[in-house]
């Protein structure tokens, strides 16, 4: 619906040459709305039928009026000059947002500039029923804009909000080039309550916040407006009843896993969680079994190291030995013993040295199988 609107007047004195252009900042408005009704009259001191008196023109961000007509003014006096007279369309509603600070909503009106010129800023007073309802300011507001204005607290309605957390929901995995993604959904969901104490049906337009990363889940209303900041969902309330609008959002979680560094621990705690398919678990089972053949082939080369390095150190202690012997009456009988031990040693460092090299061929042959298995590896799955 329409109603009859007005964009402000400007102040004249003294006498004769054709006064400069009118912004219009100053002026000031009436929105005069009735229950029920979506409308508005921002002409408070001329009535609908007065003609406009100024054009407008756009410069960039600026805005001019001029008057179509020269205006005379008699010394000592003053006049106001209607500046834009058009029908706009508004409609009466409540406006609530996420951390008001109040169990109130405000008064508000939504408002459609259908006036085809710019609406310059100032401030606006509402009546109801030709009694004074509140007021605001606003912005300018250019041709076809469409604007959400608040002026009172409304004491007629009550808003409860309740939030609550959901525990994280598996939804992908994918492996590709050793590295496995995995793709959870963290969810919250908020709850608004409304009690329309009023004796009439109300319109509530609830104002929750747009939080980077996270969308509205797919079962969630869609909102009637969505600004850089804010959803706006439109609540209709019955008299003397209540209703519940119920916000659910998502925030998706990417969690990277190197292959090379997989472990038993990660894998069961995520076969526990339900992060894997079973075409994923024999998958990653694999991969560990051969990382296992790699870390055992390791283990047993490193044990013919540690062996190794301990009969060198033997070996030190006997030659030392034999240096310290010279002279002695036991020189011949432990010469002979530790010449022994010497060969011995020998013998068996030459055995330790195979079985160590074996041991690392066979673990660097392992290796490249396991760096191939995980390169090869490709795998995606929705859980």
């Amino acid at each position: 619906m329409g109603a009859a609107a007005g964009g402000g007047f400007g102040a004249a004195s003294a006498p004769a040459p054709p006064p400069p252009p009118l912004s219009g900042r100053n002026y000031t408005n009436l929105l005069q709305l009735s229950p029920g009704v979506a409308g508005g009259n921002f002409n408070s001191l001329l009535q609908a039928s007065t003609p406009a008196a100024a054009e407008g023109m756009d410069f960039d961000d600026l805005y001019e009026y001029k008057l179509k007509d020269r205006v005379t003014i008699r010394k000592n006096q003053s006049a106001m000059v209607p500046i834009v007279q058009s029908e706009i369309r508004a409609e009466k509603v409540s406006v609530w947002s996420l951390g008001h600070g109040s169990a109130h909503p405000l008064r508000g009106v939504w408002l459609t500039n259908t006036s085809g010129e710019t609406l310059d800023g100032g401030n606006f007073g509402v009546l109801e029923d030709e009694i004074f309802a509140g007021q605001g300011l606003l912005d300018p507001i250019k041709p076809d804009e469409r604007r959400l204005l608040s002026y009172a607290t409304d004491l007629g309605m009550l808003v409860r909000e309740a939030g609550s957390e959901t525990p994280q929901r598996n939804i992908r995995v994918a492996i590709a080039h050793g590295v496995m993604i995995r793709t959870s959904e963290a969810q919250q969901k908020y709850t608004y309550t409304v009690r329309n104490e009023d004796a009439s049906q109300r319109t509530l337009i609830i104002e929750h916040p747009v939080r980077p990363g996270w969308s509205l889940s797919q079962d969630t209303l869609r909102p009637e407006e969505t600004t850089v900041s804010t959803y706006r969902f439109r609540v209709i309330i019955a008299p003397k009843q209540a209703a519940t609008l119920e916000i659910k959002e998502s925030h998706p979680i990417e969690t990277r896993v190197e292959l090379t560094n997989l472990t038993d621990d990660q894998l069961a705690l995520m076969i526990k969680d339900g992060a894997v398919t079973a075409e994923v678990e024999q998958a990653l089972r694999k991969i560990l079994s051969q990382k296992d053949t790699v870390t055992a082939l390791d283990s047993e080369a490193e044990k013919r190291g540690q062996e190794i390095e301990s009969i060198y150190n033997d070996q030190q202690r006997l030659r030392e030995n034999l240096k310290a012997l010279k002279g002695s009456a036991e020189e011949k009988a432990l010469t002979q013993r530790y010449t022994q031990q010497l060969s011995d040693q020998e013998t068996r460092l030459d055995k330790l040295n195979v079985e160590k090299t074996d041991f690392q061929r066979k673990s660097a042959d392992a290796q490249e199988q396991l760096d191939k298995m995980i390169e090869e590896l490709a795998i995606e799955a929705t859980l």
